[in-house]
């Protein structure tokens, strides 16, 4: 398999301060253009699936790359989204955990998508309080499986649209022994990382990739 892990496009929490952060922001105009640019890269690829992440952003980001009618099989992962959770708020004393969209509202998005079945329209984080940095290593470890289990070692190609510190911490898993991730500099809107998986084991390709983007188009706050 060969998974491409894909940071969403810039959201309108990256354009602003941490203290303005919403729990669920759509992609911003210049978003919208980095999507288009990926987009129009990811067509010169022979690409067979596409996951994402049920954050509205990362939907966003995978309508664009479905946008011209490509035959992809797409779906939506209730366990990919970013590290803590959907919450409103900043700082530990204020934050609100939030239940994220439900499935109807996913589906508005990306009505071709494969929903998971544990996704319902009460909101794909409903009842859950913010994630530990733990809970999201143990979930990081389960997702890479899933993506080995449900794709296996074979040619298939794969694009995830997700998240910064999701991607480090899975790249950390994968790479345990070899690198730590979270060493790593910024992930960039839309930057791809290429992963491996050969042999019962993932090799890193490339990392953090944004040669589809002019310079002006280049960001990558994470907050």
């Amino acid at each position: 398999m060969q998974l491409y892990l894909i940071r969403h496009a810039e959201s309108e929490n990256n354009a602003r301060l941490p203290y303005q952060r919403v729990e669920d922001p759509s992609i911003t105009a210049v978003g919208r253009l980095q999507a288009d640019s990926l987009s129009r890269w990811l067509n010169t690829l022979p690409i067979d699936v596409l996951v994402t992440s049920p954050f509205r952003r990362a939907l966003q980001t995978s309508r664009q790359i479905l946008v011209d009618g490509r035959s992809l099989q797409s779906m939506v992962w209730h366990d990919v989204f970013e590290c803590g959770g959907c919450f409103a708020g900043h700082g530990q004393t204020e934050i609100r955990p939030r239940p994220g969209l439900g499935r109807s509202l996913i589906q508005q998005e990306l009505p071709t998508a494969q929903v998971d079945d544990t996704i319902g329209e009460a909101g794909w984080y409903v009842g859950r309080v913010k994630e530990t940095d733990e809970e999201t290593r143990v979930r990081a470890a389960a997702v890479t499986r899933r993506f080995a289990e449900t794709f296996g070692d074979s040619n298939v190609s794969v694009v995830a649209v997700l998240h910064a510190d999701f991607i480090r911490t899975m790249l950390s898993h994968m790479l345990h022994g070899v690198a730590d991730a979270h060493r790593f500099g910024p992930l960039r809107n839309t930057g791809i990382t290429k992963v491996d998986l050969t042999d019962g084991g993932w090799r890193l390709d490339w990392l953090n990739s944004v040669s589809h983007l002019p310079p002006k188009l280049i960001t990558g706050v994470e907050w």
